[in-house]
Protein backbone atom coordinates (compact mmCIF):
# COMPACT_ATOMS: atom_id res chain seq x y z
CA UNK A 1 0.00 0.00 0.00
CA UNK A 2 1.04 3.28 -1.01
CA UNK A 3 1.77 5.44 2.39
CA UNK A 4 1.38 8.92 0.59
CA UNK A 5 -1.61 10.96 0.20
CA UNK A 6 -2.60 14.21 -2.36
CA UNK A 7 -4.21 16.68 0.43
CA UNK A 8 -6.22 18.89 -1.74
CA UNK A 9 -8.96 20.50 0.74
CA UNK A 10 -9.12 20.61 4.26
CA UNK A 11 -6.74 17.74 4.71
CA UNK A 12 -3.97 20.40 4.18
CA UNK A 13 -1.79 21.23 6.64
CA UNK A 14 -3.54 25.15 7.03
CA UNK A 15 -6.37 23.46 8.54
CA UNK A 16 -5.44 20.93 10.61
CA UNK A 17 -6.02 21.76 14.00
CA UNK A 18 -9.45 23.69 12.57
CA UNK A 19 -12.16 23.35 15.22
CA UNK A 20 -14.52 24.66 12.11
CA UNK A 21 -12.90 21.80 9.47
CA UNK A 22 -12.44 19.27 12.49
CA UNK A 23 -9.94 17.78 9.93
CA UNK A 24 -8.98 14.83 12.40
CA UNK A 25 -5.38 13.90 13.47
CA UNK A 26 -3.05 11.38 11.37
CA UNK A 27 0.28 10.79 11.66
CA UNK A 28 1.94 12.20 8.51
CA UNK A 29 5.16 14.04 7.27
CA UNK A 30 4.89 16.74 4.75
CA UNK A 31 6.72 15.82 1.26
CA UNK A 32 6.11 18.48 -1.30
CA UNK A 33 3.80 20.23 -3.04
CA UNK A 34 1.74 18.62 -6.36
CA UNK A 35 -0.52 18.47 -9.41
CA UNK A 36 -3.03 16.30 -10.38
CA UNK A 37 -5.08 16.09 -13.88
CA UNK A 38 -8.74 17.32 -13.28
CA UNK A 39 -10.96 19.71 -11.80
CA UNK A 40 -11.85 20.64 -8.31
CA UNK A 41 -15.46 22.24 -7.38
CA UNK A 42 -16.79 23.51 -4.58
CA UNK A 43 -19.63 21.41 -2.93
CA UNK A 44 -21.64 22.94 -0.26
CA UNK A 45 -18.47 23.98 2.14
CA UNK A 46 -15.78 21.40 1.28
CA UNK A 47 -14.54 20.76 -2.05
CA UNK A 48 -14.04 17.58 -4.53
CA UNK A 49 -11.50 16.35 -6.83
CA UNK A 50 -12.75 14.76 -10.89
CA UNK A 51 -9.42 13.27 -11.92
CA UNK A 52 -9.16 13.30 -15.39
CA UNK A 53 -5.91 11.34 -17.22
CA UNK A 54 -5.58 13.95 -20.35
CA UNK A 55 -6.87 17.39 -19.02
CA UNK A 56 -4.95 20.31 -19.37
CA UNK A 57 -6.41 21.77 -15.82
CA UNK A 58 -4.24 21.04 -12.32
CA UNK A 59 -6.08 20.62 -9.30
CA UNK A 60 -3.00 22.09 -6.72
CA UNK A 61 -2.18 20.30 -3.22
CA UNK A 62 0.21 18.98 -0.35
CA UNK A 63 1.36 15.18 -0.73
CA UNK A 64 1.93 13.25 2.86
CA UNK A 65 3.59 10.29 3.67
CA UNK A 66 1.26 8.70 6.34
CA UNK A 67 3.68 7.44 8.80
CA UNK A 68 0.51 4.58 9.84
CA UNK A 69 -1.01 4.26 6.31
CA UNK A 70 -3.57 1.64 7.78
CA UNK A 71 -4.30 3.91 10.87
CA UNK A 72 -4.39 6.79 9.05
CA UNK A 73 -6.28 5.76 6.01
CA UNK A 74 -9.58 3.94 8.77
CA UNK A 75 -9.56 7.52 10.07
CA UNK A 76 -9.55 9.31 6.52
CA UNK A 77 -11.90 7.44 5.19
CA UNK A 78 -14.48 7.56 8.11
CA UNK A 79 -13.43 11.86 7.92
CA UNK A 80 -14.52 11.84 3.96
CA UNK A 81 -17.28 9.38 3.97
CA UNK A 82 -15.22 7.34 1.65
CA UNK A 83 -15.14 4.43 0.15
CA UNK A 84 -13.66 1.81 0.76
CA UNK A 85 -14.27 2.09 4.27
CA UNK A 86 -17.80 3.91 4.20
CA UNK A 87 -19.86 1.71 1.82
CA UNK A 88 -23.46 3.04 2.28
CA UNK A 89 -23.52 6.80 0.18
CA UNK A 90 -20.06 7.39 -0.13
CA UNK A 91 -19.09 11.24 -1.25
CA UNK A 92 -16.04 10.10 -1.96
CA UNK A 93 -13.66 7.19 -3.34
CA UNK A 94 -9.77 6.82 -2.15
CA UNK A 95 -7.90 6.13 -5.40
CA UNK A 96 -4.57 5.67 -6.73
CA UNK A 97 -3.03 8.49 -8.80
CA UNK A 98 -0.17 10.05 -10.16
CA UNK A 99 0.98 12.89 -8.75
CA UNK A 100 3.82 15.43 -10.39
CA UNK A 101 5.96 17.03 -8.30
CA UNK A 102 9.37 18.79 -8.57
CA UNK A 103 11.01 15.91 -8.87
CA UNK A 104 8.97 13.67 -10.93
CA UNK A 105 5.79 11.24 -10.67
CA UNK A 106 4.56 9.92 -6.98
CA UNK A 107 2.00 7.60 -6.86
CA UNK A 108 -0.53 8.63 -3.90
CA UNK A 109 -4.18 8.39 -2.81
CA UNK A 110 -6.74 10.93 -3.85
CA UNK A 111 -10.09 11.29 -2.21
CA UNK A 112 -12.09 11.62 -5.79
CA UNK A 113 -15.72 13.29 -5.35
CA UNK A 114 -18.30 10.81 -6.96
CA UNK A 115 -21.16 12.55 -6.86
CA UNK A 116 -22.70 14.73 -9.66
CA UNK A 117 -21.16 18.31 -9.70
CA UNK A 118 -22.66 21.79 -10.47
CA UNK A 119 -20.41 23.15 -13.52
CA UNK A 120 -21.08 26.69 -12.12
CA UNK A 121 -19.12 25.84 -8.56
CA UNK A 122 -15.83 24.51 -10.71
CA UNK A 123 -12.88 26.47 -9.13
CA UNK A 124 -10.87 27.66 -11.98
CA UNK A 125 -7.55 28.44 -10.54
CA UNK A 126 -7.36 24.84 -9.46
CA UNK A 127 -6.72 25.36 -5.58
CA UNK A 128 -9.11 25.45 -2.67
Amino acid sequence: MSPYLFAYGFLKRKYHGNEKTRTPPFEHRYVSSGTLPGEIYRVDVFPGVIYEVNSKELVHGEIFELLAPEESFRILDRYENALPLVQLDPDYERRLRPIKTDQGILECWVYEYLKPVNPATKINSGSF
